[in-house]
């Protein structure tokens, strides 16, 4: 029979074709009722629905038995029913191929079958007439895997490891750790002169690292715990396998009688690729902050994610399972931080995203998030204009994009909740320049009724002359989720068309002195939320941007910021002796109170989602005024300084 760990690999390598699952079965099998096309069940599988194509599959054998696509059904059929073990049943679809027409990918399906069958004799005839270059992607592997197999079955290891070395060149890094389980599992059982045989003759491939884990292993089996530091220890480093790694760090817990950690801090940023700027940025805070410890106890080690969600899961998890750090900080990006975060959570080691991504915090006890998020923001405008200005009736205007509707349907809620009333909620074409047809509808007007049409209302019933000083619409507040350049165009235009002596609302796009310049006086006394401010007067800020101009000669933005107060919060908790595991480290991050973060980060709630004090900035004459920032004695913003 076939040795159980063949089986894994060759499950394994068939459901490395799968990508993340997307709910499409309903609408796919329903557009493809009547076509004679096998892609939709194709795209259901890849999708991560084995069992909707399955389904389709079967309906569509019986529906077009002379379809020309009967080849391909059986031979999905076929790969999907061996994924699930079913090698039976696969078997007899393959069989059902002409044989003059059956593939390559057919026949290595067959032998793969056979082969968990036990019945080797069967199979290696179709192995034999394959090849390597008739393949790629997941099936490469798994053509590797099953030549391996059949010749470690007929106890032929040293030719099996031949075959397995070849797979580690020509294959993807992401199918590296099942290959490694099969080198691992021919390793097993063998003596020590044919691992040492192993040893030598595979000095300068991957397959190394394997041998030398194994030596490590067998060391520790025989109580030589300096020998298993001396092979385990440079894995750790400098092993190409992410498995290998992994499975070092835990022969060096067993050399050390009990886990193991550095006092070291993960950081997962895109230090290469399209986003690389903005990872540098981080970086910047983080050095900062990294500057300012009189004498460190820890240090930062830092990995390149590249904006790649598989990138950024294998560095999150070798900083967790090789590495041994104690927290990670990062990702950045919505997508590698889906992905990042939980690895670090299975770890049960804190993860602190700087992601704005929703729902990052509900992905695991130990995830964290210290970035400013569109909730935090609107929540900080509906407190003030409520609260504060005694506003009653809104109106929305936003992009028609993902960030638009995202703030839009915020705020809307925020304001509701608060007693207040939503008047109007319109968008725009996302990078409009021309917002007339919005703004019309915003005064109740028909944008499509001409103007030499409209008659003169009678004159019992023309409108009032308005009252000097009040709103010119039905609304007192109007709120744009939008960037700077877009409301620089956007505010002139509220005034040619009539909507005056409005509250503008913002976010924190607003924040950029080019809006003063462009849009000058249409646009001030608008307020709107940040988690940063360069220019505040609060204490804490100001230090923090004389520390950072004086070493990099320009002002911080809210990225090095996030970074700063990021790494000094991780840097001073562990600096406390007493900390010693992640798991500690965590309970002092969900107990912490009143931070003194220059992002107004004071600690975080049961989610893990950053508690702060927000910053609320109002447009002046000349520069930005902050209304509401860190806990200080500041006095509030008069009018002479809103507009001198």
């Amino acid at each position: 029979m076939l040795k159980p760990v063949c089986r894994v690999l060759i499950l394994v390598a068939l459901l490395m074709t799968l990508v993340p699952a997307v709910s499409v079965a309903v609408e796919l099998m329903a557009t493809a009722e009547s076509s004679l096309s096998i892609e939709p069940a194709r795209t259901l599988y890849q999708g991560g629905e084995p069992d909707a194509a399955l389904s389709f599959l079967r309906r569509y054998l019986l529906e077009h038995p002379d379809s020309p696509h009967l080849n391909a059904a059986h031979q999905l059929m076929a790969r999907i029913l061996l994924e699930e073990q079913r090698q039976r049943d696969a078997l007899f679809f393959l069989q059902r191929i002409d044989p003059q027409q059956r593939s390559s990918e057919a026949q290595l399906l067959q032998a793969a079958a056979l082969q968990q069958l036990g019945q080797l004799d069967e199979a290696d005839p179709l192995l034999e007439s394959l090849s390597g270059d008739d393949f790629f992607g997941a099936d490469l592997p798994l053509y590797y895997g099953c030549r391996a197999c059949s010749l470690s079955a007929r106890n032929e290891s040293l030719q099996a490891l031949v075959i397995l070395s070849q797979a580690f060149r020509s294959t993807d890094l992401r199918y590296h750790d099942f290959l490694y389980a099969q080198v691992q599992q021919i390793l097993q059982n063998q003596s020590a002169e044919m691992v040492a045989e192993a040893a030598f003759m595979f000095a300068d491939t991957p397959i190394r690292d394997v041998v030398i884990l194994y030596q490590a292993q067998q060391a520790i089996d025989m109580g030589d715990r300096d020998r298993a530091r001396v092979l385990a220890q440079p894995l750790i480093t400098q092993g190409e396998i992410i498995a290998v790694q992994v499975a070092a760090a835990k022969i060096l817990d067993q050399v050390a009688g009990m886990p193991w950690h550095q006092r070291a801090i993960g950081v997962v940023l895109p230090l290469s690729g399209r986003y690389a700027p903005f990872g540098e940025l981080v970086k910047r805070g983080i050095e900062l902050a990294v500057s300012q410890q009189p004498q460190p106890r820890s240090r930062m080690i830092y990995v390149d994610s590249a904006a790649d969600p598989r990138v950024a899961a294998d560095a999150v998890r070798r900083l967790v399972q090789v590495h041994r750090v104690m927290a990670v900080i990062g990702p950045l990006i919505g997508d590698a931080a889906e992905r990042g975060v939980v690895e670090a959570d299975k770890a049960r080691v804190p993860v602190l995203t700087l992601s704005h991504r929703q729902g990052l915090p509900q992905l695991g006890s130990y995830v964290f998030r210290n970035s400013l998020t569109a909730q935090q923001q609107v929540d900080a405008l509906a407190d003030y204009a409520i609260n504060t200005l005694g506003i009653n009736s809104y109106a929305v205007l936003s992009p028609d994009n993902r960030m638009g509707q995202d703030f839009a349907a915020k705020f809307s809620a925020a304001i509701e909740e608060r007693g207040g009333d939503m008047e109007y909620r319109l968008s725009y074409a996302d990078k409009s320049t021309d917002f007339r047809r919005q703004l019309v509808l915003l005064k109740g007007e028909d944008p499509d009724e001409p103007v030499d049409k409209q008659e003169p209302l009678p004159e019992e019933e023309a409108e009032e002359e308005p009252i000097p000083g009040w709103p010119t619409v039905e609304f007192e507040a109007l709120f744009i989720p939008d960037y700077a350049d877009t409301i620089a165009l956007l505010a002139p235009q509220l005034a040619y068309y009539g909507i005056e002596n409005v509250q503008l609302l913002g976010i924190n796009g607003w924040n950029s002195p080019t809006l003063l310049k462009q849009a000058g006086r249409y646009a001030r006394g608008g307020v709107f939320s940040d988690g940063f401010f360069a220019q505040s007067p609060d204490p804490q800020v100001k230090d923090f941007v004389r520390d950072y101009q004086q070493q990099l000669g320009e002002a911080p933005s809210i990225l090095e910021a996030q970074g700063y107060d990021s790494a000094r919060l991780l840097l001073q908790l562990l600096n406390d002796p007493a900390v010693t595991t992640p798991q500690q480290l965590y309970l002092q991050l969900m107990n912490l109170e009143n931070y003194p973060g220059v992002t107004g980060l004071a600690g975080f709630d049961d989610q893990g989602e950053a508690e702060r004090m927000m910053f609320l900035l109002q447009l002046g004459r000349r520069r930005i005024l902050q209304l509401q920032g860190l806990p200080s004695p500041l006095p509030p913003v008069t009018q002479d300084e809103l507009f001198e």
